[in-house]
């Protein structure tokens, strides 16, 4: 019996060597993934920064005292979430940018990243109102301006209150970049099927892709974890009464 299943095991190693070899190594075939791997994540970074400055900029609007700005401001963020990403992107690729001589790329950056903009306005949004407006008193009674209330006390609090949900809505966007592909994006998605058309051999090329996408979507919330790590004040007061 140890034997047949021995038996049975060489030929599955053999095959996922083959399979392997096949898809990765053959023609230098790894090159497409490493390719579409950097695609994905210059995508990503880039989306995330603009999006966060877009969206504290819609935050603003939302919380400001004209009404031109917050109806502006809830109208954008209406048709953002209503709208689906993949559709908004071939919108913008073939509608909006139809004219105009601009990177697949870019576009694709600019699409996540407005969209993902109406995600982070509220959330930034809810966790500044989620402070407590004694603190801004305090501030005041401190000898603090408004805008040095702002940044010194209430923005450090809402910013620990919004990085888990910000980290999920990132690895949402990681993941929502797979469709890039629609827009003749060779990202890491494209490269899969790319490969895959070349080697009739649907199962490695798709298992490894999704493998790819869950180190990076893990690798990127491990270091937003860091960054929440020593954000927290009782770390640094721990940290400060050490080295005291």
């Amino acid at each position: 019996m140890e034997q047949q299943n021995g038996a049975m095991a060489v030929p599955f190693l053999q095959r996922v060597a083959d399979s392997f070899h096949n898809n990765v190594v053959h023609e230098n075939r790894y090159l497409l993934i490493v390719s579409g791997l950097k695609v994905t994540g210059v995508i990503s970074l880039l989306a995330t920064v603009f999006g966060t400055l877009l969206g504290a900029l819609i935050c603003f609007m939302r919380m400001s005292k004209s009404k031109i700005l917050v109806d502006s401001a809830r109208f954008y963020i209406s048709i953002m979430r209503g709208t689906p990403v993949l559709v908004l992107l071939m919108i913008v690729f073939y509608v909006v940018f139809a004219s105009v001589n601009i990177s697949p790329v870019a576009v694709a950056v600019i699409t996540f990243g407005a969209n993902f903009a109406a995600y982070v306005s509220e959330m930034f949004r809810t966790s500044i109102e989620s402070v407590d407006k004694g603190q801004k008193e305090a501030g005041i009674a401190g000898g603090f301006t408004g805008a040095q209330t702002f940044i010194y006390i209430i923005l450090p609090q809402a910013l620990r209150q919004v990085l888990p949900v910000y980290k999920g809505e990132f690895i949402s966007l990681v993941k929502m970049t797979s469709v890039v592909g629609y827009i003749a994006v060779q990202d890491l998605t494209k490269a899969g099927d790319i490969i895959r058309s070349r080697t009739f051999d649907a199962f490695f090329p798709l298992v490894m892709v999704a493998v790819l996408y869950f180190i990076l979507s893990w690798s990127l919330a491990l270091a937003l974890d860091c960054v929440g790590y020593r954000m927290d004040p009782k770390r640094n007061f721990r940290t400060r009464r050490r080295q005291a």
